[in-house]
């Protein structure tokens, strides 16, 4: 697969542009930013409203792309982006309404002054669509969006303020599944394995937060006990005092979603105090670089568990891709910007124009359980040409959208044996639904 089928446009942001909305947790957690969601009430301005951009027959089409690039959740934004270039290559080989797509990307540099000044670069610069942003700026983008008509799905956003946010009314999709649902999740697995005391210990950021308390709802309402809450402060020196509060508690587990670094910090603290007390980590770190950097047989010996949505339905022949295009295997909310590029260019497609409220009159209707079911963007503008309604099977999960604008699929629990994440068990979308 060729690079030269995928243009992408950096646009760095002009110094001094006006910012007032927070950035950056993401679903389970995320990353190690600091940002501050904040009271932003900052606008987006009129930004073309319906007609913003794009167009077809030769026009190029400019999709954005706001996420953290740098700083403390840097890693959100490259991964998100790897995988959207994966979708961008077929996009453009194929060819969408006989225009070539572009990309903006805007970071957010993890501070909130600098998540809404990205959002109204997109605005003002006519992008049909964005992909973004994480779970703490957004529910101060809810009204900006909205306003300024731009279709926007986050790929990496879990937070629980989006559960009755979202839709085309709303302007505004997720690729990735709810931290009620991924809560669920790591809940009803402690309580099948009998484990009726569990500690609650988090990044002390909005996006940590959000995944923690879905976690303790579900797991105090099947009849659990919530025995520990513990904030973990983002610069400390040691977790050894706060692991010791845990110990004192009484918990027969441990759930702790507090990103890369103090996760880290947080398990040589755990290991180094010879707890063996079952511990959940967020989905954020389960990762192959984070058995590096505790150890592999330390992670495997100690009781340690981790969660993350299964694998979607075109996960597979997506890795692949992935890796050809790369070198390296997809990180985590990959496949969900990989998703989420193929829902923008689908509906486009669908709708026969490439602008803001044709794209939002059309994601619900390419992601139909009652059409062929397609994994790729070639795939669907194949049958949508031949006048077929499609179902797009995503790579991270299979897409289907509720009212609000959120996915449902499956998830998994996982160990590590053998120096890598292995499955345990995996509840079906029915399981965390039901």
């Amino acid at each position: 697969m060729s690079d030269h089928s995928v243009r992408r446009r950096r646009f760095v942001k002009a110094a001094g542009t006006a910012g007032i909305v927070g950035l950056a947790g993401c679903s389970g957690g995320g990353g190690d930013g600091d940002g501050d969601g904040g009271d932003g009430d900052g606008g987006g301005g009129d930004g073309g409203g319906g007609d913003g951009g794009g167009g077809s027959g030769g026009d190029s089409i400019l999709v954005g792309t706001l996420a953290p690039f740098s700083q403390g959740l840097g890693w959100v934004g490259p991964n998100a982006a790897r995988g959207r270039d994966v979708a961008l290559a077929d996009i453009n080989d194929a060819g969408l309404l006989g225009s070539e797509v572009e990309v903006n990307e805007q970071d957010t540099e993890t501070t909130p002054q600098a998540a809404i000044s990205g959002f109204n670069t997109l605005d003002d610069a006519g992008v049909v669509a964005t992909l973004g942003p994480s779970s703490t700026v957004m529910p101060n983008l809810f009204q900006p969006i909205k306003d300024a008509s731009l279709p926007t799905l986050s790929v990496s956003a879990g937070t629980t303020q989006m559960d009755d946010v979202g839709g085309p009314g709303e302007y505004l999709w997720r690729t990735v599944p709810s931290d009620s649902i991924a809560g669920r999740a790591q809940g009803q697995y402690a309580l099948d394995n009998d484990y009726n005391q569990m500690a609650v210990t988090y990044k002390d950021d909005k996006g940590s937060q959000s995944f923690s308390a879905a976690v303790a709802d579900y797991f105090t309402g099947q009849g659990g006990e919530q025995v520990a809450d513990v904030a973990l402060g983002v610069n400390a020196d040691s977790y050894r005092s706060e692991i010791q509060e845990i110990a004192d508690s009484g918990a027969d587990v441990i759930s702790m979603t507090a990103g890369t670094e103090v996760s880290a910090l947080f398990m040589r603290n755990y290991l180094e105090a010879g707890l063996d007390i079952p511990i959940f980590i967020g989905n954020d770190v389960v990762t192959a670089d984070f058995i590096e950097r505790i150890g592999p047989d330390a992670m495997a010996e100690a009781p340690i568990f981790g969660q993350a949505p299964a694998p979607g339905p075109s996960y597979e022949s997506f890795a692949e891709r992935h890796q050809e295009m790369h070198g390296q295997a997809p990180g985590t909310f990959t496949a969900a910007g990989y998703d989420a590029m193929n829902l923008i260019a689908l509906a486009a497609q669908r709708a026969g124009e490439a602008t803001r409220q044709a794209i939002t009159d059309n994601i619900n209707s390419v992601a139909r359980p009652e059409g062929t079911e397609v994994t790729t963007f070639s795939e669907g503008k194949e049958e949508l040409e031949a006048g077929n309604e499609i179902n797009y099977q995503g790579a991270s999960n299979p897409q289907n959208f509720d009212e609000n604008g959120d996915p449902v699929g499956p998830f998994s629990v996982l160990e590590v044996g053998g120096g890598e994440w292995t499955e345990v068990t995996t509840f079906s979308a029915e399981e965390l639904t039901t």
